[in-house]
């Protein structure tokens, strides 16, 4: 592209020249850069995670295609390493969107899953009322780098307070279609996170929490920490990392792992777990802000039951695919080269067949 210069004499017939260039120069330097200035947004509201102590009380609600549920729980932050919620009081149950069961609902096997998912909703409601549950940390320095490449971030001053903070917002836009936005709201002054939304790829509020209450009083968070410390305890994962090697010893054949990713996808973990039943190796991927996991295990004979549970039955590249849905999430199972294989996550169906299908030919080849 060409550039034009300008020549603007003074009266005196001096050039005008180098105080254009001058000026421009300044503007450059003066006009902000919304990348960088965003990121060090994100990186203070990460880092006032680490240094800022509070406690205070918060509405939290959760959506599914099965309804939605919203309660009142309490909140104990004092590091990054301690922080932990309990419930207090259930403000809304699940539900179906419509109020009315749909007529897949009314099948049997759907009737049963449904029994069992209320089941365990009131397991997790009730251990939550009775437990203080840990707080997993918000994003590693890893997921930071993966969302500057994955989604673009926007800084803005919402107009309203919360709880009479003034409140920034950052908010996080994908890149890559089929991905979800999250929304966080913060206050100015120290950067602690004040509300968050998180909205599915066609823009439908799924999850979302708002404090009502927060205290940063040193000597409040240390005395309610003191009365809360013995019912505490970290949260374990039954998982732990592994190596490759690990993982191909506990699975006594070569790891597979897939030859498509999504745009923005990077192999985050090798993990494993073992029982008395079966060694699982899982893989977990992610883009910062999205994750799957893909599950490999020894292949063993299925009992009709877990026949019956797998779902809809697809083809992928000649090989039988059974397909499951729960909400945003698909689930894919499907067996091969010995190794029997489950992945899951919230990524669109058209890219997890991808992904299965890419898995698929490499053990063709195997």
């Amino acid at each position: 592209m060409p550039i034009h210069t300008y020549l603007i004499l003074h009266k005196n017939g001096r050039s005008k020249h180098n105080l254009l260039w001058s000026a421009a120069l300044a503007f450059l330097l003066w006009a902000p850069h919304p990348l960088f200035a965003d990121i060090s947004t994100l990186e203070r509201i990460v880092e006032a995670e680490h240094k800022v102590a509070y406690i205070g009380a918060r509405v939290r609600t959760s959506s599914s295609s099965r309804g939605t549920r919203t309660f009142e729980e309490y909140v104990i932050h004092t590091s990054e390493d301690v922080s932990y919620r309990k419930i207090v009081s259930v403000v809304g149950e699940r539900r179906s969107f419509n109020g009315q069961p749909n007529r897949d609902e009314r099948q049997n096997d759907n009737r049963r899953r449904e029994n069992n998912e209320n089941r365990r909703d009131r397991r997790e409601r009730n251990r939550d009322r009775n437990e203080w549950r840990q707080i997993r940390s918000l994003f590693s320095k890893k997921e930071i780098e993966l969302i500057a490449q994955n989604y673009n971030l926007e800084e803005s001053i919402s107009a309203e307070k919360i709880m009479n903070y003034e409140t920034g917002i950052l908010t996080i836009t994908p890149k890559f279609a089929g991905r979800p936005t999250k929304r966080i709201f913060f206050a100015r002054e120290n950067g602690v996170i004040l509300r968050v939304e998180d909205l599915d790829a066609e823009g439908v509020l799924r999850e979302m929490f708002v404090y009502t209450r927060i205290s940063f009083n040193p000597e409040a968070v240390e005395n309610k920490w003191k009365a809360i410390e013995k019912e505490t305890k970290p949260q374990q994962r039954r998982s732990r990392s592994a190596t490759l090697a690990e993982a191909e010893k506990i699975l006594k054949t070569k790891l597979i792992q897939p030859k498509y990713l999504p745009p923005g996808f990077h192999l985050q973990d090798i993990r494993s777990m073992k029982s008395r039943e079966r060694d699982l190796i899982f893989l977990e991927y992610t883009d910062g802000l999205v994750n799957f996991t893909l599950f490999e295990e020894v292949d063993r004979p299925r009992r009709q039951g877990d026949r019956e549970r797998e779902g809809t039955q697809i083809e992928i590249g000649g090989t039988p695919v059974y397909q499951r849905k729960f909400g945003s999430t698909d689930a894919f199972r499907w067996s091969g080269a010995k190794i029997r294989f489950s992945l899951v996550g919230a990524v669109p169906t058209t890219e997890m067949q991808k992904v299965v299908a890419s898995i698929i030919q490499k053990t063709d080849k195997k």
